[in-house]
């Protein structure tokens, strides 16, 4: 096995963080499978290391695929809200100025005692497990119990506490909520520390049913039912039948072309469309020098206009949100780039009154083979820890898919039933002449904006995966100030008019995976780690 935060393999490779996940993607290779074993593999690890960004109840999976055919799909495996969930569902009231919080940051408002963050009034069906079970069972080489099995045996032992330390502390208020959670996270009633070890005996139980019983069984049987009977008992409004007929889709990605290059992303209600938005104003213009202020100019000029669109009109299409085709459209982009023209400054900052909020909890995961299969997928907890709430007996942390709706009536993102939330991630494929790339990366709504970067560095600049992970990054979304990593020219673009935060991270770790058609080589990396045959 070949690892490291850049390598080139024969076979195929996984590029992920935990390292222990790219590692057991990177088995998957040795057993004969191909990218899309690896990465439901590699996903599976990931929830039971790192709960708080992703456990197996998470709310969400999203990817593109292609396939060795030279076919690009999208797998949208969302939450969706329960079929008794209600636009008022939730007591609504003025944003608390200063106060943080995912309705205060989000949606401008205060939602009384975050019931639609915490506990069992922000669950819906979680779309995690659905979601890399259909990559696998449409697309895998392997049984289903393979895919499994390096899971099972992470679980079973004890680990670390390690990374989940710093989540803990900052959500032990919300931990001590609720029993079970705080028996797994809160040992002794303390916040561990990193070298206390952890068994997940409960959720040994359930990945080895799910092993033989199948992904649908979470669904469908036994534990599907045992989940939606905790939250009804609970006070929560899933169901048994909301269980049992969730499903993913599996469609054409959306797509556009950025300079020579091909580019597909993840259908709405995930964040795809609006990267893709950027990219079509961006290819309006020449490239700019990678370093110049020129070019974050003109990034913070059309994020700005990317996400007031975004958040005036994106929801759920089958729920009266926006149809993408305008906003993907060329003539679209021509027509809103002229703002770069007109506006060679900045001409709108606005300080807000509280501090940029920390990213939440998601990974991103890369791979390829050699066969030229490639798969990005990226899978989300929503924030840390998700809705706090786990499942007695079965060591399931579920994701909190209803916090992604607004608790606002009358938005095209608000509460309906069996609606699917609008969120952030952006898995994205790039094909250009010589190779196909996945990418990705984690961090709220920062995945919007530094998805576009992430794009130029792999198009204009020719970045490797490594380089291009460890770039400048910028974000801003409908108004100054922006954030950006001291790496970027912070200086020159405050003399452009521009309100500039320097912060330590714009979203965090991002992974690529590479497949190199004349050759068949295969390379893979990013800020975390990679691992392949």
């Amino acid at each position: 096995m070949t690892e490291g935060k850049e390598i080139v393999c024969a076979r195929g490779a996984v590029a992920v963080g935990p390292p222990e996940a790219a590692r057991a993607g990177a088995g998957m290779f040795a057993q004969g499978g191909n990218a899309m074993d690896a990465a439901a593999a590699a996903c599976l690890v990931c929830t039971v290391l790192e709960p708080q960004m992703c456990d197996i109840g998470g709310y969400v999976a999203s990817g593109v695929v292609l396939d060795a055919g030279g076919r690009v799909w999208a797998i949208d495996s969302s939450s969706r809200a329960p079929a008794a969930a209600q636009e008022r569902m939730f007591r609504v009231g003025p944003r608390v100025p200063g106060k943080p919080g995912i309705n205060e940051s989000e949606y401008d408002c205060t939602v009384e005692g975050d019931a639609n963050v915490y506990g069992p009034l922000s669950i819906g069906p979680p779309g995690f497990l659905a979601g890399v079970g259909t990559l696998w069972e449409r697309w895998g080489k392997l049984k289903w119990s393979d895919i499994v099995a390096p899971a099972i045996e992470t679980a079973g032992r004890a680990f670390s506490y390690g990374a989940l330390v710093p989540a803990i502390e900052l959500r032990a208020p919300q931990i001590r909520m609720f029993e079970e959670s705080a028996s797994q996270l809160l040992p002794g009633g303390r916040v561990p520390a990193p070298e206390d070890r952890w068994r997940r005996d409960d959720l040994v139980k359930t990945l080895q049913r799910i092993s033989h019983a199948g992904w649908r069984d979470f669904y469908e049987g036994e534990i599907g039912r045992a989940i939606a009977d905790y939250i009804r008992k609970m006070g929560g409004v899933l169901s048994r039948q909301d269980m049992a007929d969730y499903l993913p889709r599996v469609t054409a990605p959306y797509e556009t072309t950025y300079r020579e290059a091909r580019v597909y992303s993840a259908v709405l209600p995930n964040g795809g469309a609006s990267t893709l938005e950027a990219l079509n104003m961006l290819d309006e213009l020449p490239p700019a020098p990678e370093r110049s202020v020129e070019r974050w100019h003109r990034m913070a000029e059309v994020l700005k206009l990317v996400w007031r669109d975004r958040l005036r009109y994106f929801g759920d299409p089958d729920y009266g949100g926006a149809e993408p085709g305008k906003f993907l459209s060329k003539t679209y982009a021509e027509g809103r780039v002229e703002h770069l023209r007109r506006f060679p400054r900045s001409v709108d900052r606005l300080v807000p009154d509280s501090p940029p909020q920390p990213s939440p909890g998601t990974i991103h995961l890369s791979s390829a083979d050699a066969e030229g299969n490639v798969v990005a997928i990226t899978i989300s907890e929503g924030g840390w820890f998700g809705s706090g709430v786990t499942v007695p007996g079965t060591g399931v942390i579920l994701g909190h898919g209803v916090c992604r709706l607004d608790p606002r009536p009358g938005r095209p993102n608000s509460i309906a039933p069996r609606k699917r939330p609008l969120n952030n991630i952006c898995p994205t494929l790039v094909r250009l002449r010589d190779r196909d790339v996945a990418l990705g990366t984690r961090g709220g709504r920062r995945i919007v904006s530094v998805s576009v970067q992430l794009v130029e560095n792999v198009v204009d600049y020719g970045l490797a995966p490594l380089a291009a992970a460890n770039s400048p990054r910028l974000h801003i979304e409908t108004a100054e100030p922006l954030e950006c990593l001291a790496s970027a020219p912070a200086k020159e673009l405050e003399a452009m008019g521009h309100g500039v935060h320097v912060v330590a991270s714009v979203a965090t770790d991002a992974h690529f995976a590479e497949f190199f058609r004349q050759d068949r080589k295969v390379r893979a990396g990013g800020t975390a780690w990679a691992a392949g045959l």
